[in-house]
């Protein structure tokens, strides 16, 4: 009876325990999704002024300060976005701001009726503009940015998948791809276009851009012809990488491949290769993971290139057509690769190995034509696709 009776005294404690431990749960999971609210006592507001140093803005409004400019403030450590337009001065006004180190990245799209009215020429401007870590903690750290105007180019990088396949097998990342696509009204070649990463550590240079690695479109100039709204893929191997991880891709039908004759790189006979120009390292062209930035260039016949230190080949930024820069962290623009007239922002944000790719949105159709989001701001022109979608546009 004393054995019986401790039974039923342990078994209560135990539901008892187990009772409490589901409340305390269910009290830490909803602490834990509520919105954290900061003391007012420590919320303050400030402004940034938004400036033109191209003529486009001066032409239309007489000055270079810019009105209706959307201004996005991220805090580094916070991860808080603060976005504002600016009034008429130029003035992005914001309130609530918590102290912290910001990133502002900037654009103003000035539409084609108005450019039209104002300068004579009958297409779309856009502007752009970012500052990096940018101390905040009271009304009068305010700042300013500059904007300049994005060149538009027929050929636009569309989607990027670098983030690799997830296990198994693990550190899968030889199905990474690089969509391009035609985002004119033209039949556009591919030939003589280029493919290349560009390293860090060099932003400031206004001549020059230094890639790790260098591949070129094969092609005499009309062999590869590209459609109004027609896409390029280059595989990093053009094969069906399902076979070796059934969560990754199939490449094998990809219009070219990277390929390295220095290794016993995996060749595709089927599948035309890139003109190997730099290759830095690696048994491959290899994208990063994590962070990178990837570069479309259009060369001429007859163009010769130089070398940086540490064994980059430099190029012409007026060579240039399209970048892109993504990273893990996107509240981190403080070591940025591109300038903001290639790429004002970044995209990516996503975890390595996780099958994801990012692609630029759709701007807006033009007689059935999709025309993709191109202002030089990855921030802006890009989001993330769950499941990759190598040769069409979502």
């Amino acid at each position: 009876m004393q054995l019986f009776k401790a039974k039923n005294m342990l078994t209560g404690k135990i539901k008892i325990s187990c009772i409490l431990l589901f409340l305390l749960s269910m009290l830490y999971f909803q602490r834990c999704t509520e919105e954290i609210t900061y003391p007012e006592s420590v919320q303050f507001s400030s402004t940034v002024h938004i400036v033109d140093s191209s003529y486009v803005t001066k032409g239309i409004y007489g000055s270079t300060d810019v009105p209706g400019a959307l201004v996005n403030l991220s805090g580094t450590s916070t991860g808080l976005r603060f976005s504002a337009k600016t009034d008429r001065r130029g003035i992005a006004t914001f309130s609530h701001l918590l102290p912290d180190f910001y990133n502002c990245d900037v654009q103003r799209v000035y539409p084609e009726d108005t450019v039209l009215q104002f300068l004579g020429v009958a297409k779309e401007a856009v502007v752009v503009g970012s500052k990096a870590v940018q101390k905040m903690s009271r009304a009068a750290d305010s700042f300013f940015v500059a904007l300049k105007m994005v060149a538009r180019t027929p050929f636009v990088l569309s989607e990027i998948y670098y983030n690799g396949a997830p296990p198994p097998p693990p550190l899968y990342f030889h199905d990474q791809f690089t969509e391009i696509y035609n985002n004119s009204q033209d039949t556009v070649y591919i030939d003589g276009y280029a493919i290349g990463d560009v390293d860090y550590g060099y932003l400031d240079d206004p001549d020059f851009v230094y890639c790790i690695h260098l591949y070129e479109f094969p092609g005499n100039g009309t062999d590869y012809p590209v459609a109004p709204g027609g896409t390029v893929i280059v595989a990093q191997d053009a094969e069906d990488h399902t076979m070796k991880n059934p969560k990754s891709l199939d490449l094998s039908n990809a219009d070219f491949e990277y390929y390295n004759p220095l290794s016993s790189d995996i060749d595709n006979p089927f599948v035309p290769n890139m003109i190997q120009i730099h290759h830095k390292y690696g048994f491959d062209f290899l994208y990063s993971v994590m962070n990178d930035a990837i570069v479309l260039f259009k060369l001429e016949e007859g163009d010769t290139l130089g070398y940086g230190p540490f064994n980059l080949i430099k190029v012409p930024k007026a060579w240039v057509v399209d970048g892109v820069e993504y990273k893990e962290d996107l509240g981190n623009l403080e070591f940025k690769r591109l300038s903001d007239d290639i790429d004002a922002g970044l995209t990516g944000g996503i975890p390595s190995y996780q099958g994801k790719s990012v692609a630029r949105k759709v701007f807006k159709i033009i007689d059935g034509q999709k025309v993709l989001s191109d202002h030089n701001n990855s921030f802006i022109d890009f989001q993330v696709l769950d499941i990759p979608s190598p040769g069409s546009i979502e």
